[in-house]
C-alpha cells in the first residue's frame, strides 16, 4: 500500500498564483501515476500547454472554474471531472472571487513533480520569465503553446 498524508505532503507556493501539493509522486507509484493539488488564485491558471507522454484527469473541487481542451471551452462546477488525453493542448483559468481548489492526475507520472520543482527554483532565484518556463516544460516532455485563457 502506499499512502501520502495529507498534512505531510510537500507544498510548492508560486506567489498570488497557485500553491501546489505533490500529494503522490512517481516513486512512490512506480512511474504508474502522480496525484497533485492546487489552489489556484481568482484569474489565474496556466498557458495552453501539452503533455506528451501522459494523459491529465482534472477533480475539480471547490470555487469556478472555465477550461479548454482541444480548443473547445468550457465551465465546470465543484464535483466536475475532465480528461485531457496525452498530446492534447488544454488550459484551466480559476474565474471566480475566491481562491478555488483541484486535484489532478498523470498517468504514467513522468515525473511532473520535478517540472514543477524546477519552475518553483527558479521562481525562487528570480529568474522565471517564460522563455525559462518552457526550457523547463521541455526538459520534462512538455509543451506551452499560447497564453492563459
Amino acid at each position: 500500500m502506499t499512502h501520502s498524508a495529507y498534512s505531510d505532503s510537500e507544498v510548492l507556493e508560486f506567489p498570488g498564483a497557485i500553491i501546489l501539493r505533490i500529494l503522490l509522486n512517481g516513486d512512490q507509484t512506480g512511474g504508474a501515476l502522480e496525484v497533485f493539488e492546487d489552489i489556484v488564485q481568482p484569474g489565474v491558471g496556466p498557458g495552453r500547454h501539452i503533455h506528451h507522454h501522459q494523459d491529465e484527469t482534472f477533480f475539480f473541487l471547490d470555487g469556478d472554474f472555465e477550461v479548454e481542451i482541444a480548443g473547445e471551452r468550457g465551465r465546470v462546477a465543484p464535483g466536475d471531472v475532465a480528461f485531457i488525453p496525452r498530446g492534447t493542448e488544454h488550459a484551466f483559468k480559476n474565474v471566480g472571487t475566491t481562491p478555488g481548489r483541484l486535484r489532478y492526475v498523470f498517468s504514467p507520472a513522468y515525473r511532473m513533480e520535478a517540472m514543477f520543482r524546477a519552475l518553483h527554483a527558479s521562481l525562487q532565484n528570480g529568474a522565471m520569465d517564460a522563455d525559462v518556463m518552457a526550457r523547463i516544460a521541455t526538459q520534462h516532455g512538455q509543451e506551452f503553446t499560447g497564453p492563459p485563457l
